[in-house]
């Protein structure tokens, strides 16, 4: 699949925080929200070295973009994570109502798309609205071969 060589960019910069994660002991996920062309916020996962059941990298990214831009509208941002979000990343992307969601390689058992809960695009939960613009596969052989390496 061929990509736009901005998606490209914005996923290997997330693709090294997500190798800054695995560096110390956690989940390699990295993400990034833009704006534009702007990155306004980016994370690393922080599990499991924190106790924080919420240091998902995605969730973490939007937390900090929402703290920039002083809303929790991000209907002009893009999320990029090497991960496909799981169902609480899909319910934070949701509310946030961000306009696109690039993804790297998918995680199945738990993704808010290919999973049997695909939060991320269901259309039947009416205070979301409509979901987000999916792109997926970006960089995904990168990203899928970071989380299978040990650490």
């Amino acid at each position: 699949m061929i990509h736009n060589p901005q998606h490209t960019s914005y996923m290997r910069h997330c693709l090294q925080l997500a190798e800054a994660a695995k560096e110390v002991g956690n989940v390699p996920v990295g993400s990034l929200i833009v704006r534009g062309e702007m990155i306004i916020a980016m994370a690393s996962e922080t599990l499991p070295m924190t106790l924080d059941v919420t240091g998902h990298a995605e969730v973490l990214a939007i937390g900090r973009a929402c703290a920039v831009l002083q809303t929790r509208a991000l209907h002009d941002c893009t999320l990029y994570t090497t991960a496909e979000p799981c169902w609480m990343c899909s319910y934070v992307i949701r509310e946030t109502r961000l306009h696109t969601v690039v993804i790297g390689a998918e995680t199945h058992a738990v993704g808010g798309i290919t999973s049997q809960y695909p939060l991320l695009v269901a259309t039947d939960i009416p205070v979301w609205g409509a979901p987000p613009q999916i792109i997926t596969g970006v960089l995904r052989a990168e990203c899928l071969a970071l989380r299978q390496r040990p650490a």
